[in-house]
């Protein structure tokens, strides 16, 4: 009990020195936000050329964005006219026909 006292006294004496004393604190800093600006590639470089006629031609291509570093949305305006087999022959692994008009093709 008498050691619980003397270690209390001691805490309160430390606590009475240190009170006064200020640690200096750096200043923190303050960094600029980076802000990058991404770029959407043109289709002219997500599509290889020859896969234009297999899509209905250049006119028929509305859209062209890549959303994945295997993928390649494509956004037509009359998917009849999508050869899905010259694709494949061309090198797309798949074709993952989205809705109506976008497809997707798989790198």
């Amino acid at each position: 009990m008498v050691l619980v006292v003397i270690a209390l006294l001691v805490g309160i004496g430390i606590g009475w020195v240190l009170k006064g004393r200020q640690v200096p604190v750096a200043p923190a800093s303050v960094e600029k936000p980076v802000v990058i600006e991404v770029l959407p590639s043109s289709s002219a470089e997500l599509l290889n050329p020859e896969w234009y006629a297999a899509l209905g031609g250049k006119a028929n291509v509305r859209l062209a964005e890549s959303i994945a570093t295997t993928r390649i949305r494509v956004e037509l305006l009359d998917a009849a006219l999508l050869n899905e087999a010259v694709l494949k022959d061309l090198g797309v692994a798949a074709v993952a026909k989205i809705d109506a008009h976008t497809v997707h093709l798989i790198k």
